[in-house]
C-alpha cells in the first residue's frame, strides 16, 4: 500500500514537471510573433514557417541560422505553402545599403525608437551577428528595413532573390503574404540568414546594359581610329 502511494507521488511529480516544461517551451515558441507594420497586417494563426536558404554555413551556438557566402538566397516555406507576395525584413548594426532584386530598402528606423516587425527577434539578431563577428555596433544600435519583392511564392516551390551592395552583417527574415495581403508566414527568430564578408555583388540588369553599351562604344571608337 505504501509502495503504491510512493509511486503515485512520483508520477504526480513527473507530470507536474512535464507540464511546467511544456509551458516553458510554449512560451519560447510564442516569442516568434508577427507585428503589423506599414500597410501590412498579420493574419490569424501566423506560422513561423518561412525559410531562408542558400549557399553558406550554419551559424554556431549560441547563434543559429545561415551565414550566407553568396549574394543570392532562396525563400520557401517548411510545409510547401505558397503566397501572393514575399517581403524581406532586414536588420544591421549599420544603416542598410544596397538592393534586393533591384529594390531598395524602406527604412523602419533604428533602436531605440524603431522596431523590428517580428516580436522577440532583436535578441536573436544580436546573438547571430556577434557569433559571426559581424556585429559592429549592433549591441547598442540596430537599423531596420524591408523590401516588398512583389513576387508570388509558388506552392511547393521557392523564389531566388539577388542582393546587390547589401552590407556584410545584414540579417534577413522572410514574410509570406496570403491572397488578402496579410502576413501568413514568418521566419523563426533563430533562423535568419546573415550576409557574410566578401559576398560579391552582381551587376543589376540596368547597370549591365550600361556596361555593355560603354564597351561597344569603346570598341567602335577604336575601330574608327584604325580605319582612319
Amino acid at each position: 500500500m505504501l509502495e503504491g502511494y510512493s509511486q503515485m507521488r512520483r508520477s504526480s511529480r513527473f507530470l507536474a514537471f512535464s507540464f511546467s516544461l511544456v509551458l516553458i517551451l510554449s512560451g519560447a515558441a510564442l516569442a516568434d510573433t508577427c507585428n503589423s507594420f506599414a500597410a501590412y497586417t498579420c493574419a490569424k494563426g501566423v506560422h513561423d514557417g518561412a525559410f531562408i536558404g542558400g549557399s553558406g554555413s550554419a551559424i554556431g551556438s549560441p547563434g543559429a541560422g545561415l551565414l550566407l557566402n553568396s549574394n543570392m538566397f532562396t525563400v520557401s516555406t517548411h510545409n510547401g505553402a505558397g503566397g501572393a507576395d514575399v517581403i524581406i525584413l532586414a536588420a544591421s548594426g549599420s544603416p542598410l545599403t544596397g538592393t534586393l532584386d533591384g529594390k531598395s530598402f524602406t527604412s523602419l528606423g533604428n533602436t531605440p525608437t524603431g522596431s523590428f516587425p517580428e516580436g522577440g527577434a532583436t535578441g536573436a539578431i544580436v546573438t547571430n551577428l556577434q557569433q559571426t563577428n559581424l556585429c559592429g555596433s549592433c549591441a547598442s544600435t540596430l537599423y531596420f528595413g524591408y523590401v516588398d519583392l512583389g513576387v508570388a511564392l509558388p506552392a511547393n516551390g521557392s523564389i531566388t532573390v539577388t542582393a546587390n551592395g547589401v552590407g556584410a552583417g545584414t540579417a534577413i527574415y522572410a514574410e509570406v503574404l496570403n491572397s488578402k495581403g496579410q502576413i501568413a508566414y514568418i521566419t523563426a527568430n533563430s533562423e535568419s540568414g546573415v550576409f557574410g564578408k566578401g559576398v560579391s555583388a552582381v551587376p543589376e540588369p540596368g547597370s549591365l546594359s550600361l556596361l555593355v553599351t560603354g564597351l561597344c562604344g569603346i570598341a567602335g571608337g577604336a575601330w574608327r581610329k584604325l580605319r582612319g
